[in-house]
């Protein structure tokens, strides 16, 4: 695969705060610290991602265009977070500009839009950001229930926050009332059983998605219309792994 070393050496400089030896054999990038190690395979387009593999996968357009978050990745991927216990811990609503900000450092796939944000924090410092939807009329819930999105959620470099995520989805639904909460969970990064263990439950796996990587930038963008042609020297078609659809009810007495 073209450019996997001079990419893979862009994680160099992040991973030795971690003092994490990276060995790179091909498109295989493998990542060591003492007893611990973990195989990563770079990919780009023409994979399948539905497809099981003994590696973990990562997508070339994140490596080039966000190494240190593929690095924070790896580290929380290999059990090397700092870990840190909720009950330890205090939720707070955050500002708009303050949760992006934190999910644009991050979150691999930064910040968006949002109706509520609220903040994990441990002696003042903030861990863990959690951003939600404003409330919807579903046919699932009562008349007077309404369904939240939880958008985004995750935790600052180098740290795990044990019990965070169910901490701070029950102070949400006790400040909104909330008769639901629903989020998607990337299969490419995550089988969802964190998502499990702070009660959700999945309800629908959604097919691979489709997207246009920029060639020479590396961004990339949904494509809609799988039928849709595109200038293939431009760009190049990937697709992810698709989506877990997953469910939190409240347990909140409404």
């Amino acid at each position: 695969m073209i450019h996997i070393r001079t990419y893979a050496n862009l994680l160099k400089p992040y991973l030795s705060s971690f003092s994490i030896h990276l060995e790179i054999k091909d498109s295989v990038l493998k990542f060591s610290k003492e007893s611990k190690s973990l195989e990563v395979q770079v990919v780009n387009n023409n994979y399948d991602f539905t497809a099981s593999s003994k590696h973990l996968i990562l997508p070339m357009d994140y490596l080039v265009r966000d190494p240190e978050k593929v690095v924070s990745s790896i580290v929380s991927k290999m059990g090397l977070n700092k870990t840190v216990f909720a009950r330890n811990c205090e939720v707070k609503k955050i500002t708009k500009p303050v949760a992006e900000e934190f999910l644009n450092c991050y979150h691999l796939m930064n910040a968006t839009q949002s109706a509520f944000n609220c903040g994990l924090f441990h002696k003042e410092e903030l861990l863990a950001v959690t951003s939600f939807s404003a409330g919807r009329k579903m046919r699932r819930l009562k008349e007077h229930q309404r369904s939240f999105e939880l958008i985004r959620f995750c935790c600052k470099s180098g740290y795990t926050v044990t019990g965070g995520l169910s901490k701070m989805l029950k102070f949400f639904e006790k400040e909104k009332q909330a008769g639901d909460i629903m989020t998607y969970v990337d299969k490419q990064w995550s089988d969802g059983s964190s998502f499990n263990k702070a009660g959700f439950k999945t309800i629908e796996t959604s097919a691979p998605n489709l997207f246009l990587i920029d060639k020479i930038s590396f961004e990339r963008k949904l494509l809609k219309d799988k039928t849709s042609a595109f200038d293939n020297k431009k760009y190049y078609l990937t697709q992810d792994s698709g989506n877990l659809k997953m469910i939190y009810h409240s347990h909140v007495s409404l």
